[in-house]
C-alpha cells in the first residue's frame, strides 16, 4: 500500500473514532423549490434569494430552498399549476384568474391609491390579503405573504392632456393586457381608445404608432422594457403591483410546526420590509425616468382620491363580474369604512 493511501485511511479512521463526518458535511431534512418571474438582479429576485438564505439559517440548514429566477421552471399560469399539483413547493409570483376568476381582486383598480391604504389592505390582517388566501385554499395553496413590486401607472410614446381629469377625451390608443377586463374598461371611462396587445408584441406596437401608451405594470417595468420609446409616464397608483409568496398546502402540513413557522415568518417579515421599501423604491425610479428625459405626472392625495372615488361609483359596477357578489360586497364594504 502506498504511503499517502494509509495516511488517508488512518485519517478517516480518526475522524471516524471522534463521531465526525468528514469535511462536516450535513444534507437539509427538507428541500425546497421556489419559482418567480424576477430576474436574479432585480429587487424582487433578491427577496427570492434572501426568503431562501434567512430561512437556512434559521432552520441551522435544515431547510435547503433553490430558487430558480426568472421564470425558468415556466411562465406565472404555468407555475401556477404546477404549485397546485405539489411539483412546485413555493411561487414569488402573481396568481392566475384560470383557477379563479375572482383572483383579479389583485389588480382590481383603485382599491388602494396610496401607500398607506395598501399595506392595509394587503398585509396579513388586511381584507384583500384574507380574501385571496379563501380563494386559494380549494386550490391546495396557502399564502405566506405578500412582495408589493411597486404602484401601478401608465406610459406613453407621447404628451397626455389633462391626465388627472377622468372627464377628458384624449384620442390616445392605450394598451391592457388580453384578459384585463378590469382596467379596459377603466381606461375608456378614463378618456382613452382601448386595445388589447400580447406582451410579445407590445414594445413594436408602441414604436410603429399602433398604439400610444400601455398600462399594467409599474415605473421600474417600464425602464427595463420601454425607456427609450417612452415619452410621459402619468403614476395613477391604480393598483398596486404584487407578487405573493404561495406554498403548496400539503407540501406544508408535511413539515414540522417548528419548520412550518420558520417558513412563515420569513415571508411575513421580507413582506413587511418591503412595505417601507416600495415608496422609496418607486421614488427613485420615477427620479431615474426624469433623468432619462421622461415627463413624469404625479398626483397628490387628493388628487388620488378624486380618481379612485370616481372609479369606484363609474367602474366597478362594471366590472363587479370578475368577482361574484359576496367579494365584491366584502370589496365596498372595506372601502366605505
Amino acid at each position: 500500500m502506498h504511503a499517502p493511501l494509509r495516511k488517508l485511511l488512518a485519517l478517516s479512521a480518526a475522524v471516524l473514532s471522534l463521531g465526525l463526518t468528514p469535511l462536516a458535511v450535513q444534507a437539509a431534512d427538507t428541500t425546497l423549490r421556489l419559482t418567480t418571474l424576477f430576474r436574479p438582479d432585480s429587487d424582487g429576485g433578491k427577496a427570492a434569494q434572501q426568503f431562501a438564505d434567512e430561512v437556512k439559517a434559521r432552520s441551522a440548514g435544515r431547510i435547503e430552498v433553490t430558487v430558480f429566477p426568472a421564470s425558468q421552471l415556466g411562465d406565472w399560469v404555468e407555475t401556477h399549476s404546477q404549485l397546485m399539483q405539489g411539483a412546485i413547493d413555493i411561487g414569488l409570483q402573481p396568481l392566475s384568474t384560470n383557477f379563479d376568476k375572482r383572483l383579479a381582486i389583485a389588480w382590481f383598480p383603485y382599491i388602494a391609491p396610496t401607500y398607506a391604504e395598501a399595506q392595509e389592505v394587503f398585509s396579513a390582517n388586511g381584507f384583500a390579503y384574507k380574501l385571496v388566501d379563501d380563494m386559494i385554499a380549494p386550490q391546495g395553496l396557502r399564502l405566506l405573504g405578500v412582495y408589493s413590486a411597486g404602484m401601478g401607472g401608465a406610459g406613453f410614446t407621447k404628451a397626455v392632456p389633462e391626465p388627472g381629469n377622468p372627464e377628458t377625451k384624449r384620442g390616445l390608443r392605450i394598451r391592457v393586457w388580453p384578459g384585463g377586463t378590469t382596467h379596459r374598461v377603466m381606461m375608456e371611462r378614463l378618456g382613452y381608445q382601448v386595445a388589447t396587445v400580447p406582451w410579445a408584441e407590445l414594445y413594436t406596437a408602441m414604436q410603429t404608432g399602433v398604439i400610444d401608451g400601455q398600462i399594467g405594470g409599474t415605473a421600474e417595468m417600464a425602464l427595463d422594457n420601454f425607456k427609450d420609446i417612452t415619452k410621459t409616464w402619468v403614476q395613477y397608483n391604480d393598483h398596486l403591483e404584487l407578487a405573493w409568496f404561495v406554498i403548496n398546502s400539503k407540501r406544508l402540513e408535511s413539515l414540522p410546526e417548528q419548520d412550518r413557522e420558520i417558513i412563515l415568518a420569513v415571508a411575513q417579515e421580507i413582506s413587511h420590509k418591503r412595505f417601507d421599501e416600495v415608496r422609496e423604491a418607486d421614488t427613485q425610479y420615477l427620479k431615474n425616468m426624469e433623468e432619462a428625459g421622461i415627463e413624469v405626472v404625479r398626483f397628490d392625495d387628493e388628487t388620488l382620491a378624486k380618481l379612485a372615488d370616481y372609479t369606484r361609483k363609474n367602474v366597478w359596477p362594471q366590472i363587479a363580474g370578475e368577482l361574484d357578489a359576496a367579494t365584491m360586497q366584502r370589496l365596498n364594504d372595506a372601502v366605505s369604512h
